[in-house]
């Protein structure tokens, strides 16, 4: 089953243009990990949000120690005001599913 994933990031002020540069750096080589079915960031002018999908628990847990986030993650925690917010979900579809509409 899939699993969906949000992690707000809270750049120092002033900082959120080069947090967003060091993801730019990266999000080739996490859209190419396996099992990714969505890594997309979004933001509300002052921290950034995270939407992930990964096909299963066991390929998050690969994204989360691999050799992607070894690179990324020191180059936010220098960038950051403290670590993210992270949640990880367990899909609960609601209604028929016929339009896909129903889960992420």
């Amino acid at each position: 089953m899939s699993v969906v994933v949000t992690a707000v990031v809270h750049p120092k002020p002033g900082k959120l243009e080069e947090a967003l540069a060091a993801y730019a750096r990266h999000i080739d080589a996490v859209h190419a990990e396996p099992g990714c079915e969505l890594y997309a960031l979004h933001t509300d002018g002052t921290s950034i949000v995270v939407l992930e999908k990964w096909a299963t628990r066991a390929h998050l847990d690969a994204h989360a120690s691999g050799a992607v986030l070894a690179k990324l993650g020191p180059e936010l925690d220098a960038l950051r005001e403290r670590p993210a917010d992270v949640t990880v979900l367990e899909p609960r579809p609601a209604g028929t599913d016929a339009d896909g509409k129903g889960a992420l």
